[in-house]
């Protein structure tokens, strides 16, 4: 195997460790409302019972501070350590840009956008960056309900809708209507006809419901060899 270069023992790893992806998750699980993400990395910080990450862990080694050196005549600075290098969540950069994303592509996490009060002590903070002239004007600003991304538990899917049975025949999917004796006639009351217009009536539907069974018959028929047509060779 190559010898890595000594340049590259020194560069912090771009993966997610497996401490901070659950030490995160954690976090989200515990809170009873969603969190930011410089909250959740406040809770990272103060959480008591991680394990720091040193030389010896078998995550990853924390690269060794790195002093000046002069190469070619040219003083190179030494790579920006991050606040917290022996801490599983180092930065709230790697924090950002590679834990919760690892989490979010997991399915474990989401993040989502909500209107959301900035607190008295959030507003001051901000105003100390703040001209005294503009300061009146912010802080009105900075008092409305505003844009703020969150975290939460990723929600879970909905079980997919169960798919309706359909009570047609074949030949209604097929777009044949369903016919009846009732449909010709059959079981009307003719009492109010006389004899002669009653006995007319009663040939009518006979040669109706004739007709009727004949053509269902041909649709069914017709039915049959289009599902025939239809259905897939084994």
């Amino acid at each position: 195997m190559a010898a890595i270069p000594s340049f590259r023992k020194n560069l912090w790893p771009r993966h997610c460790l497996p401490s901070a992806r659950e030490l995160v998750r954690s976090i989200v699980v515990s809170s009873t409302t969603p969190l930011s993400t410089k909250d959740i990395y406040n809770l990272a910080l103060k959480h008591a019972a991680i394990q720091l990450v040193t030389d010896e862990s078998p995550e990853h080694n924390v690269p060794k501070k790195e002093h000046p050196t002069i190469v070619r005549g040219i003083k190179r600075q030494p790579s920006t350590r991050p606040p917290h290098p022996e801490h599983p969540v180092r930065s709230l950069q790697y924090l950002k840009r590679v834990v919760l994303p690892d989490l979010v592509n997991s399915k474990k996490v989401e993040k989502f956008c909500t209107k959301r009060t900035l607190s008295q002590a959030e507003i001051d903070h901000r105003l100390q960056t703040v001209t005294k002239a503009a300061r009146k004007e912010q802080a009105i600003s900075l008092a409305t309900p505003r844009n703020t991304w969150l975290w939460r538990m990723a929600t879970p899917p909905p079980p997919p809708k169960p798919v309706p049975t359909s009570t047609l025949s074949k030949s209604e999917l097929l777009g044949l209507p369903r016919l009846t004796a009732a449909d010709v006639g059959v079981g009307e009351d003719w009492s109010h006809l006389n004899k002669r217009r009653q006995r007319a009536r009663k040939e009518k539907v006979q040669r109706d419901l004739k007709w009727m069974w004949a053509l269902q018959a041909a649709k069914r028929e017709a039915t049959r060899e289009a599902l025939q047509l239809s259905a897939p060779a084994l």
